[in-house]
């Protein structure tokens, strides 16, 4: 007869006594776990109206893993899969896991911030101009840590549709914008600027005196003569993509800067983030197209 191991047994009501005290956690409405899954510890389960977390992210302009902090609705959760027998199932692959969550991201028009062995982190948009955050820990086969952050505001601050744009220039003359994304160490553009670059479309299109100089500017990564033909570059290609959507390229002007303008120091990777971007700035008839 097989000796039977009490330790199990233990373990076993351990969990289902606190998946039980768990379910008075607040689980979050969108994200939901690997099919299976429960809950575990009550003590692991935290809901906060208002906090931050670090994400594991890879910057999309150096290929580099950093952390990234994100504040808003904080969930942090932890979920297991039992199997048939109260025990921890261990027949899913870390790799099965990950690729599920990562698949239910893109479903749902998510983009992939990191992902590496038991490690997933992505984001979802929401349509308030809202972006909801989730890194996903998976560890031992069976256990899934889940930090989500709802972040408000902050992302529709950093990519201003077409209204905000012209708000801006009209008051300053100038705007930055932080939506518009290039491949590591090319000119050639991401797709997740498409939004971005629309709404650049949409108000030259409703302004058509509007003259603008496109501005490139980048990190103090590299040589300075490296990063100014670099961000020349990157003007340029913006500038020859809005001519596709039928705009008068002689309304606009491509100028690099390279990393002579910083907005932020370029001492942390918050601030270099900050410095790679975009800039739209008014112009007259005297000095477009390359006209003093």
């Amino acid at each position: 007869m097989k000796h039977f191991n009490p330790f199990y047994l233990i373990i076993f009501f351990i969990f289902l006594t606190a998946s039980v005290r768990a379910q008075s956690v607040k689980e979050h409405p969108i994200i939901r776990p690997f099919p299976g899954s429960v809950l575990t510890n009550n003590n692991q389960q935290v809901y906060q109206d208002f906090a931050e977390y670090s994400f594991r992210v890879k910057d999309p302009q150096t290929g580099k893993n950093i952390k990234k902090t994100i504040q808003g609705k904080y969930w942090g959760l932890a979920y297991i899969i039992f199997d048939s027998k109260g025990n921890w199932d261990a027949s899913h692959s870390i790799l099965e896991y990950r690729e599920n969550y990562k698949q239910a991201a893109l479903e749902n028009n998510g983009t992939i911030m990191y992902e590496n062995q038991g490690y997933l982190t992505f984001t979802l948009p929401g349509d308030d101009g809202s972006e909801t955050w989730c890194e996903v820990h998976i560890w031992n086969k069976s256990m899934q840590d889940l930090r989500i952050i709802e972040q408000k505001g902050f992302k529709k601050s950093l990519a201003f549709g077409p209204t905000e744009m012209k708000a801006a220039l009209d008051a300053e003359g100038r705007v930055q914008l932080h939506g518009i994304l290039f491949e590591v160490d090319k000119s050639s553009l991401q797709l997740k600027s498409n939004k971005q670059l629309e709404h650049i479309v949409i108000l030259l299109k409703e302004n058509r005196d509007l003259k603008l100089e496109v501005q490139g500017h980048t990190d103090d990564q590299g040589s300075e003569e490296y990063n100014l033909k670099l961000s020349q570059n990157r003007a340029a290609t913006l500038v020859n993509y809005l001519g596709l959507f039928g705009i008068d390229i002689n309304r606009l002007k491509a100028k690099g800067f390279g990393e002579s303008k910083p907005v932020m120091s370029n001492a942390t990777e918050e601030g270099k983030t900050r410095n790679r971007r975009v800039e739209l700035v008014q112009l007259n008839d005297r000095n477009v197209s390359g006209k003093k």
